[in-house]
């Protein structure tokens, strides 16, 4: 028989609307760049520098806090792309748990390992939502079935996002949050896949 997957049974619900997740992610994470740059004191608490110390909402709103251009465009322009490849095949649900969730693991981690933490910005949860997407056609690719997306394409963009916060002159981005919002949107982007998929 041949192989069908269980989400573009359901994408059929969301094709005929926008993506409005994902365009709200996008549209207040301009918008904060933009108030950041007007009112710096306003990053101080949103972004998360040093111990979270109780400021458990930082864990939400750090996803949009950052102020360096390049690090900023690379994680909208991502955000944006598989923000909408997702909700078309998931709907909105799913990018806004994934995207809170997934960034929020993160900046957890990164303030369990390191004595200062700064965890900033689009690299975790945008990562996460990127793997989400690349998951079923991992999976394909491992097991010689044909998928449509372009693995290569994505892994570029995932490679340029995990080496952002070494290549930056000061970073504002955790390469360990963004390693673990990929490993969640990896997880979640599986186990969508396997409740989902069939075989006929």
């Amino acid at each position: 028989g041949t192989r069908t997957r269980g989400s573009s049974r359901g994408a059929g619900r969301w094709a005929a609307t926008r993506p409005y997740a994902t365009i709200a992610l996008v549209a207040v994470s301009c918008v904060a760049w933009i108030v950041f740059h007007a009112q710096p004191s306003i990053y101080g608490h949103m972004a998360i520098v040093g111990p979270i110390d109780g400021d458990w909402w930082k864990l939400f709103t750090s996803e949009f806090a950052s102020l360096y251009g390049p690090y900023t465009f690379v994680g909208i322009l991502t955000l944006a792309i598989f923000g909408w490849l997702l909700e078309a095949r998931h709907g909105p649900a799913v990018v806004l748990a994934l995207f809170f969730g997934a960034g929020a693991a993160g900046a957890l981690a990164a303030d369990a390992v390191y004595a200062i933490t700064l965890a900033n910005g689009l690299n975790g949860a945008a990562l996460a939502l990127l793997a989400c997407w690349a998951a079923p056609d991992l999976r394909d690719a491992r097991a010689g079935v044909y998928y449509e997306g372009d693995l290569l394409g994505a892994g570029a963009i995932a490679a340029l996002l995990l080496a952002m916060p070494f290549a930056m002159g000061f970073s504002e981005a955790s390469w360990l949050a963004g390693v673990v919002g990929a490993a969640v949107g990896l997880l979640v982007g599986l186990g969508l896949h396997r409740g989902g998929g069939a075989e006929e």
